[in-house]
């Protein structure tokens, strides 16, 4: 064999042990390009759930808003209670308007917050109320004749309100072909204003449809149930309304009566001690 020949048979195993050996000390590719979007990912996720549930609960207050401009409304209310509280600084002192912005900044969100809250649960009761004699005129719809949705269409053209207006709204979209029946829609409403009744009634129309049972007799039923719940709230209310005359009523007309009535006792007894 040459000697060149032999030279580079030598070389050869040893550039090839190097080679492996520098392949082996090379850092591993680094991960953090995959973790990073992997966080963003997951923050655009949780950004994406945070909208959709501000976005329900605006539409169950019936606010006409989007979640954009309902967050720059609180920021911009946070911002003039914080500036209110840090406008008091030459009088409170710096601590004390320091104190003033931070309950200003949290006092904003919680007032925007307890609006919507207390507008959708307002909306929720209005809704209820008005459910009942709906229901009631839908019941004498049917007795002549005609299907279920007919007779809940002309009553809805008959009455006004709010919720009148949703389930004619929901009935002409329903009549476009190849959406989703009036009682998949109706079932999605009650869902997302959170009334059972109308999902019971969307339950009663959909065996009505598909086994052919009869709609009068739950309807009947359902519009007895809510009377006898708005019969109890009303109770309720009026127990709780008494309550609140009884304390100022004590207050104002049993404790000057008493007073009239120990004048003379008082009197006596402190002419004696004299």
């Amino acid at each position: 064999m040459p000697e060149p020949v032999i030279a580079l048979a030598s070389i050869l195993p040893g550039a090839a042990a190097s080679v492996a050996a520098l392949a082996m000390a090379r850092r591993p590719p680094s991960i953090r390009p995959l973790l990073d979007r992997a966080d963003e990912a997951l923050v655009a996720e949780r950004r994406t759930q945070a909208r959709r549930r501000l976005a329900l609960a605006i539409a169950r207050a019936g606010w006409r808003e989007t979640p954009e401009r309902l967050i720059v409304l609180t920021f911009a209310l946070a911002t003039g209670l914080t500036a209110l509280g840090l406008a008091t600084a030459p009088l409170a002192g710096g601590q004390t308007a320091a104190s003033l912005a931070v309950i200003g900044a949290l006092a904003g969100a919680v007032a925007v917050w307890f609006a919507l809250h207390r507008a959708a649960s307002e909306r929720r009761k209005r809704l209820v109320r008005e459910l009942a004699p709906l229901l009631e005129l839908f019941v004498l719809e049917l007795g002549g004749g005609g299907s279920a949705l007919s007779a809940l269409g002309s009553v809805t053209m008959q009455i006004e309100g709010e919720l009148a207006a949703e389930i004619r709204r929901l009935l002409i979209a329903s009549q476009v072909s190849g959406s989703a029946t009036f009682e998949s829609r109706l079932r999605a409403y009650g869902d997302l204003l959170r009334i059972a009744p109308l999902g019971s009634l969307a339950t009663i129309l959909t065996a009505s449809r598909e086994y052919g049972t009869g709609v009068t007799q739950g309807v009947r039923a359902l519009a007895a149930d809510l009377r006898r719940q708005q019969r109890r709230e009303l109770i309720a209310h009026s127990r709780r309304a008494l309550n609140h005359v009884l304390f100022p009523a004590a207050i104002g007309v049993l404790l000057p009566f008493l007073a009239i009535l120990l004048f003379p006792a008082v009197s006596s007894l402190q002419a004696n001690l004299r």
